[in-house]
């Protein structure tokens, strides 16, 4: 994990702050995209323990191999179509705000989740930035950034729809 998490293109893509990575903030991002792209979402547990719980899943199964590829491929292409802005909202054509968790939850696990399909398509860097700039235009998103939402219900829609949105 902590060779994913100093992985460049990850670094460039979550931008996060010095005191961000004194906090390993870096970390617990590797930990919910390896979660999210893998394990199915237990609405019985907070978010903190769902991530722990899989976290330990994952490391008991001993799988690192696809797993290493799904989030090298997953933060190349985010890095190469954005850079620091690949996880930033797009508002009137520019990026905007912080990297938040719903954006890393649709976009990064999304691309993870379909990360074969993604490398399949004829371009699929093209893909990648049409289907950021695309989201970014729908509607619905506005419902992953409602004040107050609680973790467990945004994963529930972020997740889901992120899946969707790049299996297309």
């Amino acid at each position: 994990m902590r060779e994913l998490a100093d992985y460049d293109p990850f670094r460039t893509v979550l931008a996060a702050s010095e005191d961000q990575i004194e906090q390993q903030r870096h970390m617990e991002y590797v930990c919910r995209f390896l979660v999210h792209t893998y394990i199915p979402y237990n609405v019985k547990l907070d978010v903190q323990e769902f991530i722990d719980d899989g976290i330990v899943t994952l490391a008991s199964a001993g799988e690192i191999r696809e797993a290493g590829h799904t989030f090298r491929s997953t933060f190349d292409l985010l890095a190469q179509a954005y850079g620091p802005n690949a996880l930033r909202r797009i508002v009137n054509g520019n990026p905007a705000g912080r990297v938040g968790l719903a954006a890393f939850e649709c976009i990064a696990v999304g691309i993870g989740r379909n990360i074969n399909h993604v490398l399949n398509k004829p371009n699929p860097l093209q893909f990648v930035q049409s289907r950021i700039e695309r989201l970014w235009q729908n509607p619905i998103v506005e419902q992953f950034f409602t004040a107050g939402l609680r973790g467990t219900v945004r994963i529930q829609r972020t997740v889901p729809y992120g899946t969707r949105w790049f299996a297309q």
